[in-house]
């Protein structure tokens, strides 16, 4: 699938987000340094303001002392310091109207400020400045009596319309101050308000989608590499990684089972120390030993190699040589088919003298019929019985033995229709009731094996139950792969001390005089079930019967070409 139409769309999505957060990061840097400077100048101009009022006192004051002095240091200091206050009182002013940079004073005032400077009854720049010039006036002069008109004018526009018009506008600049700030407060805010708008949508359309393609992304990765380790945990051949250095830095299990040592145990191990390869490491097959055993077994050896983020590595691939498996698999079979052999002829050579002895003690007992008693001749069928017992113990040891060695036929059959056959079989006088639970379906699996598993387990419900009549419940599923059957009866149950004990050869809960049973027939249903690959359990307490449990793959090598397993 191709991914790159995908990854540019990330991509795009990816810088929108990034020049929107640039955009808005821009954005709340403007508003804020504009408050700043909002703030700065307001305080600037209200400082300036607040100071005309306090210097409009201090230039009056001054003007008292430079008349009404007690000497003449005093009322000369006093006419410096009313023209120095005149002159701050005059730049202030200035500033006000006009700006001043170096005081921090923009100028240009709002069109309220600008009435009460120069419109109205008594409007404040004319006032101001005839304020400062008469103040400049009395400081020049040397002599100025108590009862100067200017003196007089000085001090009572002081204390007077000077100070009520200063106060005034100090009012109006601070109300307008407040209004300033709170518009830069409200962009500061719609500002914040865009800001968490455009991240949840960022979130929602773009992270969102981004952190999830990652999430996705990591998530196969995780799977690949999960895939790629399960298959090579899996595998039957030896795989192993090695460094330049000639060095193990990764080995599968099956390296450990092909080494007889545990596979985490071989990383950091000199490769030619496990391994000797006889005609070189290049790529392609090669034969090898593995020195110091016994008997040196041969393996055949492939090498590869791989680019990694870490740099080149070999790949070495081992397992058996297929010629050395060839001759054990032939040895094998040979035994296999001589011990078939042996168990043949020793149950052959074994009945043949049970047989014999049974043959012997019915002639006995009726050659000397007139001189045996009723004991005697309890003894003698006790003693065929007890032939007979070890007659079935014989088969059963041969069939035991020779169970699930021999490859099945696949038969295409139904199984409701199998497991009534074995019903009738085993439960021929009727005493119990049958409950079937299960869809009609087709099956193709080794017929025989399947039979003797299901048979055994009916045949054991029947014979082990407490009562003359119970009942049987079979139930199956499946699908293309494996066959599931639970067969449950009411009987008098397992205590589940037993439960792993009832699947021994030979062992049996009941009494061997109760009955022919040899304690074969469960062993048999567990080794034919497991030899094929699948499982049988049993679900029971003393008293309400028990229930076997049956896992039955259907998969096989099949005997006729062109017949597969499965349900139909």
């Amino acid at each position: 699938m191709n991914t790159q139409p995908a990854t540019r769309w990330m991509t795009l999505r990816y810088l929108l987000a990034l020049g929107l957060v640039a955009a808005l990061s821009t954005a709340a840097w403007l508003a804020l340094r504009r408050a700043i400077t909002a703030q700065e100048t307001a305080a600037a101009i209200i400082n300036f303001s607040g100071q005309r009022r306090y210097l409009s006192q201090r230039a009056a004051l001054a003007c008292l002392q430079h008349a009404l002095g007690p000497d003449a240091d005093i009322r000369e200091r006093a006419g410096k310091e009313a023209l120095a206050t005149a002159l701050r009182l005059e730049r202030a002013h200035d500033g006000l109207i006009h700006g001043d940079s170096e005081l921090h004073l923009p100028g240009a005032p709002s069109a309220q400020v600008q009435a009460l400077y120069f419109s109205g009854a008594d409007p404040l720049d004319p006032l101001v400045r005839d304020f400062i010039a008469r103040v400049r006036a009395l400081a020049g002069r040397h002599e100025v009596s108590r009862d100067d008109a200017d003196l007089r004018w000085v001090l009572d526009v002081a204390d007077g319309r000077l100070l009520e018009s200063l106060d005034a506008l100090v009012s109006v600049y601070q109300r307008e101050s407040e209004a300033e700030i709170a518009s830069m407060q409200a962009a500061e805010d719609l500002v914040f308000a865009a800001t968490i708008l455009v991240l949840g949508l960022e979130a929602l359309f773009i992270f969102g989608p981004m952190v999830r393609r990652v999430s996705q992304e990591r998530a196969k990765l995780i799977a690949a590499e999960s895939y790629v380790r399960s298959v090579l945990d899996h595998c039957y051949d030896a795989v192993l990684v090695i460094a330049p250095d000639g060095r193990i830095e990764s080995a599968n299990p099956a390296a450990g089972r092909l080494l007889h040592v545990q596979h985490t145990r071989l990383i950091g191990t000199a490769f030619r120390d496990l391994i000797q390869v006889e005609d070189g490491e290049g790529d392609g097959m090669h034969v090898a030993i593995l020195p110091g055993e016994t008997s040196q077994r041969r393996l055949d050896v492939g090498f590869g190699s791989m680019t990694t983020p870490s740099g080149q590595r070999r790949i070495a691939i081992a397992r058996e040589s297929t010629v050395a498996l060839q001759r054990h698999a032939n040895e094998l079979e040979r035994r296999n088919q001589e011990l078939d052999q042996f168990a043949y002829v020793a149950s052959h050579d074994l009945k043949a003298p049970l047989r014999a002895i049974a043959n012997l003690s019915a002639w006995i007992e009726e050659d000397l019929s007139a001189l045996l008693d009723d004991q005697h001749r309890s003894q003698m069928l006790l003693l065929r019985d007890r032939v007979t017992r070890l007659e079935g113990l014989i088969d059963g040891l041969h069939q035991y033995a020779t169970a699930g060695r021999r490859a099945g036929i696949a038969e295409t059959f139904s199984l409701p229709d199998l497991i009534d056959d074995i019903v009738t079989e085993q439960d021929s006088e009727r005493r119990f009731s049958i409950h079937r639970q299960g869809e009609p379906i087709i099956v193709t699996t080794d017929r025989v094996r399947l039979w003797q598993v299901v048979s055994n387990l009916i045949a054991n419900a029947v014979r082990h139950h407490d009562r003359h009549h119970g009942t049987i419940t079979v139930t199956w599923s499946g699908d293309a792969d494996q066959l599931l059957m639970h067969i449950a009866d009411d009987g008098p149950g397992i205590d589940p001390t037993h439960h792993e004990r009832i699947f021994t050869i030979f062992h049996t809960l009941a009494s061997k005089d109760r009955g022919p049973g040899i304690g074969l027939g469960l062993a048999l249903v567990r080794k034919i079930v497991s030899e094929r690959g699948g499982s049988v359990r049993v679900d029971s307490t003393p008293g309400s019967g028990a229930t076997f449990s049956i896992r039955w793959p259907l998969v096989y090598q099949p005997a006729h070409p062109g017949v597969h397993p499965g349900l139909t």
